[in-house]
């Protein structure tokens, strides 16, 4: 459904897929579930059992997809969120409860979404540690305003049973086995917080609603929960079997309709000059050129001769240094770009053109040649790049080089790239561009016209007597002025 707004955008229903997996450990398995998530085109994935120490995040390799952990022991328990490329921007608040609770928050359009990745004690362990579970993952739910969306995905190690009993509208009466205590404290959770458990509201086979199979034995302990009032935007979810990455869990997805406003495409374009460019044999051309077509006028005021000199610089600088697109960040400049491979990339780019519009075998041996030439020019450029990065490391002047290069290994692992919304005084995140310009100009009012004590108000400054001086200043002379 479409709804039109004018020029603003159209209010769009999309859908988004959300999955769960008790992956069995992380470990050598990072790639192979973003593999996952791309075929069965899931956008956000809750891990469980990663057996990940650390409360950070991570930028999954030559994919996009980001990954965002929490874990105190390598050998068990830890949870996480993988989001896929088109999300990763969005994410405005991370938060982890220990190494079995984490949550995220997503904003999409005008929707704050939430996200909870959750690993429930298993039947082994005492009492305290499922109370105490259940009461963080209480706590982190009363936290989340009730007009914003909630996703509760994990391995919760319950059996809610297939009949629906007492908690109708609670579990949907399409589960799988029957019911036990740990069931009833997830239906009683669900309960307390208006939630539902989405995989037992669709009939399914039951090779889609097993979450956990090992030789005759087969239960159904991994959930998908969300808020009832948002019942109607969940769509389908089962369990999608033949999975091979875990033994013994299987993965469960669901789809939900999110409202999204889609915009006109906005070109953002900033070109910067090419400074990086000012050595070796450039830089004596851009000193020449400085020197003779720059005009160094003494005279004048001080504002107008340095403009005069900037703008020449500037003009030459673009001439001898060039100029790049300012298409950022679409389109990064790669510190180990040249001419060559530029060159070799545009050849590759033509043929391909060509093959698409007349597939022959001519075409595609040409398009072959020049993809191959094209790898082989970006790899000398990043090896005599690199060589050269390697050499400057040994002098003072690599120390920079060395600096940068931690700055840019430390930001892959930190939650947010860029802070996109603010909260409000109650703690509310705030999503839209005017509720964000309204906390600002209300915030920065306070700060400067509120909260400060005065001896004497205005007031009584012009009523009071007392208050006033009649003796004499002397004015201030045109000649201290002009001093000052």
């Amino acid at each position: 459904m479409v709804k039109n707004l004018g020029q603003k955008g159209r209010v769009q229903e999309s859908r988004m897929r959300l999955g769960t997996w008790n992956i069995g450990t992380l470990t050598g398995k990072s790639m192979e579930v973003v593999e996952v998530m791309v075929r069965r085109r899931i956008n956000i994935m809750c891990l469980q059992e990663t057996k990940w120490v650390g409360l950070k995040a991570k930028d999954l390799e030559n994919s996009g997809f980001k990954l965002w952990y929490s874990g105190t022991n390598r050998t068990r328990n830890g949870v996480g969120i993988i989001v896929d490329k088109t999300l990763t921007q969005d994410v405005v608040d991370v938060k982890r409860v220990g190494d079995r609770i984490m949550a995220i928050k997503i904003v999409i359009g005008q929707e704050l979404i939430n996200v909870i990745s959750a690993y429930a004690p298993q039947v082994g362990l005492d009492t305290s540690s499922k109370e105490k579970f259940w009461e963080d993952l209480g706590d982190l739910v009363q936290r989340i305003a009730q007009t914003e969306k909630l996703f509760i995905g994990g391995d919760l190690n319950g059996h809610v049973g297939r009949e629906t009993g007492n908690y109708g509208g609670f579990h949907g009466g399409h589960g799988f086995g029957e019911r036990n205590e740990d069931g009833e404290a997830i239906l009683d959770f669900a309960m307390a917080y208006d939630l539902f458990l989405a995989n037992t509201f669709f009939k399914k086979r039951e090779e889609h609603v097993i979450t956990y199979k090992s030789g005759s034995s087969k239960t159904q302990i991994d959930f998908l929960l969300m808020r009832k009032g948002d019942h109607i935007t969940c769509k389908d979810c089962k369990v999608i079997p033949g999975k091979s990455l875990a033994n013994q869990h299987r993965l469960l997805v669901m789809d939900v309709h999110i409202k999204r406003v889609r915009k006109k495409n906005k070109t953002w374009k900033c070109p910067r000059t090419r400074w990086w460019n000012l050595k070796g044999e450039k830089q004596v051309i851009f000193k020449e050129k400085v020197i003779t077509q720059c005009v160094w006028d003494r005279e004048g005021e001080a504002s107008q001769r340095w403009d005069s000199m900037a703008s020449c610089i500037q003009k030459v600088a673009k001439e001898v240094l060039g100029e790049s697109k300012g298409f950022a960040p679409h389109q990064k400049e790669s510190w180990w770009w040249n001419e060559e491979v530029q060159t070799k990339v545009k050849a590759k780019k033509k043929c391909c053109k060509a093959l698409y519009k007349d597939k022959t075998d001519e075409n595609g041996e040409r398009y072959r040649r020049a993809k191959q030439e094209a790898k082989k020019a970006v790899r000398e450029a990043k090896l005599a790049a690199y060589d050269d990065m390697y050499k400057r490391l040994d002098t003072k002047e690599g120390e920079l080089d060395i600096y940068n290069l931690a700055r840019a290994r430390e930001k892959k692992t930190m939650d947010l790239n860029q802070v996109r919304c603010i909260k409000d005084e109650d703690g509310k995140v705030l999503a839209t561009e005017n509720a964000v310009k309204d906390r600002l100009r209300g915030y920065f009012h306070n700060l400067f016209n509120e909260g400060h004590e005065r001896s004497t108000s205005l007031g009584e400054l012009s009523n009071s007597e007392e208050c006033r001086n009649y003796s004499f200043y002397r004015r201030i002379r045109k000649e201290e002025v002009v001093v000052a």
